[in-house]
């Protein structure tokens, strides 16, 4: 839930569709959000006036082709990621004479029964739907899944919540809230096992015992071997919080890998009893994250010398993941390094929404023109990411979509547990910005000096915790530190 909305009677830990659908509508209706919204809109550009201290952007009308402009003080780019599949390009795919779609693009009107599917990739998309397919294409037809690496699978455990307990998170003062906080701490808890050391090895070595004994109990015999992974956990893109409700063990589901390649004269996909049905779920790829991912088809100047700066440093790049240096008053949510390997796009996200509108302060309530950070500060946060990433299974040497294929640099993870991004996005450090007009920092008083306090004590635990499970916890006492150093600021 969100922690402005949390909601009590969820039916399982890990709800279905239609209920997070109905959830998040649920959300909208109440806050107003579909009178302020404008769909089927698509950004064309967008500008930052300087002398009017506004983003000018251009929009088209996608049912129309309508062309209008809107303003704004602030521009907030949430187009998420992955929205853009990556369709694969193979030998003689012309030739195929079935249907053939992307998995992010599913066409609905399709009927799979009783017909020969393949599918190509098991990425996170194809783990939850290739066993409802086993059950479209029913007995007569067959579901052939061609994967270039198995995939570590990990039971969900999707426990039904009774009344008992609905009536509880609704009715005990705070129950709920403390609930989700357990939630979080045990989400967070499997970052301990992404750190290259002997403690992390442990972990990680524990739940390839436990994934083994799960794959092991309903394979056949005779294939269990071919569903094991032999890389790091956590350095595959699939999560492992999310698996499917069965391996695929279904008489109409077959997985293998990709057979040799055939000769140039013989195209790969023709074949005597070809496939009616071909569906590719390889893991969408954003070729604007690693050069840029201003959500514009036509880039404005700052825009351009992201581009350009991300090109020469190997990837996008954003202090805490949300701003950008040249771009006043511009946030990103979900941007460069902002993922997760285990926690919530959820709380991460409200981190990010919090922040920005602490950033922005400064802008609407007390008069400033603009915010920006400043180049040092970005590049100081960017040289702590990067430097560590090689002690996380995230660049232990595995290929992922997040790395860059030329400059190997991972501008997708996050490299701490979600605690610490929290913490970090609780108080802005003013000296990393540049305020543009007579605006100024955080106002706060008593109630910054005592929040100071107790974020500098949750950092305190949090370092404790770390070292002594033996992992790294110098991260949440640098930040301390600097928090403390620039704390006088909090008064201004």
């Amino acid at each position: 839930s969100y922690s402005f909305a949390i909601k009590p009677d969820w039916t399982t830990t890990y709800p279905g569709r239609d209920e997070l659908l109905k959830y998040v509508l649920s959300v909208a209706n109440r806050y107003d959000i579909h009178r302020r919204t404008r769909l089927h809109s698509e950004l064309v550009s967008a500008e930052w006036n300087g002398k009017q201290k506004l983003w000018v952007c251009k929009f088209r009308d996608t049912m129309t082709r309508e062309m209008f402009t809107r303003e704004g003080v602030a521009l907030v780019s949430a187009v998420g990621t992955l929205d853009k599949p990556l369709v694969p390009k193979i030998d003689g795919q012309n030739t195929f004479n079935g249907k053939a779609f992307h998995s992010a693009r599913w066409e609905h009107d399709t009927d799979f029964k009783n017909k020969r599917v393949v599918v190509l990739g098991n990425g996170a998309s194809a783990t939850q739907f290739i066993a409802p397919l086993t059950n479209m294409v029913g007995p007569k037809g067959s579901i052939t899944q061609i994967t270039r690496s198995a995939h570590w699978w990990i039971k969900r455990g999707n426990a039904v919540y009774s009344s008992s307990w609905k009536n509880i998170m609704r009715y005990v003062p705070g129950a709920a809230k403390i609930y989700r906080t357990y939630l979080a701490y045990d989400l967070d808890c499997v970052f301990l096992s992404f750190y290259m050391t002997a403690n992390g090895q442990r972990l990680r070595d524990q739940i390839s015992t436990q994934t083994k004994q799960y794959i092991a109990a309903p394979a056949p015999t005779n294939t269990t071997r071919s569903f094991y992974l032999t890389t790091n956990q956590g350095a595959s893109a699939v999560s492992t919080r999310i698996t499917i409700s069965r391996p695929c063990t279904n008489p109409t589901c077959t997985s293998q890998k990709p057979p040799s390649p055939p000769p140039p004269t013989t195209p790969s996909i023709r074949r005597k009893a070809s496939p009616t049905w071909l569906i590719s779920s390889s893991t969408p790829r954003v070729l604007r994250r690693r050069s840029g991912c201003f959500p514009c088809a036509s880039l404005a100047q700052t825009a351009r010398i992201w581009r350009h700066t991300g090109k020469r440093s190997g990837g996008a790049e954003a202090y805490k993941g949300t701003v950008v240096h040249n771009f006043p008053n511009f946030f990103i949510l979900y941007g460069p390094n902002a993922a997760t390997g285990q926690h919530s796009v959820i709380f991460h996200s409200e981190c990010q929404i919090n922040f920005a509108c602490r950033l922005l302060r400064p802008v609407l309530k007390n008069g400033a023109d603009a915010i920006e950070i400043t180049a040092v500060a970005q590049k100081r946060d960017l040289e702590w990411v990067h430097k560590r990433m090689p002690g996380l299974v995230f660049n232990s040497g595995c290929q992922s979509w997040w790395i860059n294929p030329e400059t190997k640099k991972n501008t997708f993870i996050y490299p701490d547990p979600m605690v610490l991004y929290w913490l970090r996005t609780i108080f802005p450090i003013w000296s990393d910005f540049t305020i543009h007009g007579p605006g100024e920092g955080g106002r706060g008083g008593i109630l910054a000096g005592v929040s100071l306090m107790a974020m500098g004590a949750a950092a305190w635990v949090v370092r404790q915790k770390y070292e002594v499970l033996g992992f790294d916890g110098k991260a949440a006492e640098g930040y301390l530190a600097r928090l403390l150093q620039q704390g006088q600021l909090l008064w201004k």
